[in-house]
């Protein structure tokens, strides 16, 4: 097969779409002054959910770790010694 041949398979394959539609989209234009100021806005927005997220981190974990406990100490007691090894 030679190169032109498997050129027009390749195009046959694939799929082209064409639109008579102009495909139009913003673009704004941002000076190192706006764009240091929106980074230093979102390193802030970071850090003030990471402060609010640990506590309820911690919380959650704890709570999961009574709840484990509690489940460990209600199962020590119905089933025989050894039985939860299995």
């Amino acid at each position: 097969m030679s190169n032109g041949d498997k050129e027009k398979q390749a195009l046959e394959k694939a799929k082209v779409y064409e639109t008579g539609e102009i495909i139009t989209t913003k673009v704004y234009k941002v000076s190192p002054e706006q764009k240091e100021e929106l980074n230093r806005l979102s390193t802030e927005r970071l850090e003030k959910l990471r402060e609010e997220a640990i506590p309820n981190i911690r919380e959650r974990y704890e709570q999961l770790v009574k709840l484990r406990q509690q489940q460990s100490k209600a199962g020590e007691g119905s089933k025989p010694p050894g039985e939860s090894a299995r």
